[in-house]
């Protein structure tokens, strides 16, 4: 992992491609499954991402003159992008899905041009994140199973899938039509909360427990992320953004596989720093007058809202199992 994921991030500084952030965010998500993710598999979802981000600028191009048309849109696209997910897409397909739904139609406001760079190059960073992980697989080889040892298979989980999708859709929507109605346009705080939306949609209902842990990641990756930047405000380089980069992805990988408390946190918070600290140093669009603190001010109340806003629906709508009646389809 801090092969891949610091090769990826260091060559963005250093080559400053567009959201390079972004591919290290990637490659990190790739890494942390057990096994390399297949050729076939990885040109599906590169020229979904294509064909996705595409689609979603011609539509909201051709929406952008009508208001209440392309709001209702914004909010119908991530609506169904949670169905998708629902419906056994999986996490990352789930991720650009909402990418498409939110962070586009918030650039084309701005401007159609800066658009098709983010249309182009948000594939563009999953390319090179998935080269990325491959190689580091390469290098370093997963551990083969052991023979005869058999993955115990789990039985799929039983939940009413449209009361989830009203769940998580009363979460994110609100959150993402508050960003066109005020005029807001911080690009990160979209990315991340179509990050941790995707995350939450796709955890089975644990209430409190789950908001809980998703909260406790975010703030770790956030502190980190503070510390982080003050450090490359006192020795502002390159170098000093790889080091810090290295050190971040061995402590928090470690932590991960250990017994801490806090190790199912060290994924999420991995994602979080990524986000928070890579786009301070590499800023998009007209964000790079924003100092860090502020950036990671508002994507801190950004996971606070959708996190509480989870929880109090999960109060008042919490997830129950299927209706499907045995036998029927």
């Amino acid at each position: 992992m801090t092969i891949g994921t610091v090769g990826v991030f260091g060559l963005g500084l250093l080559l400053d491609w567009p959201l390079s952030f972004i591919g290290a965010v990637f490659t990190a998500l790739f890494l942390q499954a057990p096994a390399p993710m297949q050729i076939k598999v990885a040109a599906k979802l590169f020229l979904f991402a294509i064909l996705l981000m595409f689609g979603s600028w011609v539509v909201f191009s051709l929406l952008a003159p009508y208001p209440l048309v392309f709001l209702g849109a914004v909010a119908l696209a991530i609506v169904l992008s949670f169905g998708w997910s629902i419906a056994g897409a999986g996490i990352l397909p789930g991720v650009l899905a909402l990418m498409a739904a939110m962070m586009i139609p918030n650039i084309i406001v701005q401007s159609k041009e800066l658009a098709l760079v983010l249309v182009a190059w948000i594939p563009g960073n999953l390319l090179i994140a998935g080269f990325a992980s491959a190689l580091s697989f390469t290098i370093i080889p997963a551990k083969p199973a052991a023979p005869g040892a058999a993955k115990p298979e789990t039985p799929a989980p039983d939940f009413d899938p449209v009361r989830r999708l009203v769940r998580m859709s009363l979460v994110t929507v609100p959150f993402a039509l508050a960003f066109f109605l005020f005029g807001w346009s911080a690009l990160l705080v979209l990315f991340f909360v179509a990050l941790l939306s995707q995350q939450l949609a796709a955890m089975p209902a644990a209430g409190k427990k789950v908001a809980i842990g998703m909260l406790t990641a975010n703030l770790l990756g956030a502190g980190i992320a503070v510390v982080f930047y003050e450090i490359n405000v006192v020795a502002p380089s390159a170098m000093t953004a790889i080091l810090l980069a290295v050190f971040l992805c061995v402590s928090l990988g470690t932590l991960s596989k250990s017994d801490h408390p806090l190790a199912p946190a060290a994924g999420s918070a991995l994602s979080t720093v990524l986000v928070v600290y890579g786009g301070s140093i590499a800023p998009f669009s007209d964000e790079a007058d924003v100092k860090s603190i502020i950036r990671v001010v508002q994507i801190g109340l950004s996971a606070l809202i959708v996190i509480v806003s989870y929880m109090v629906v999960d109060e008042f709508l919490p997830e129950r199992r299927s209706t499907k009646l045995p036998g029927r389809t």
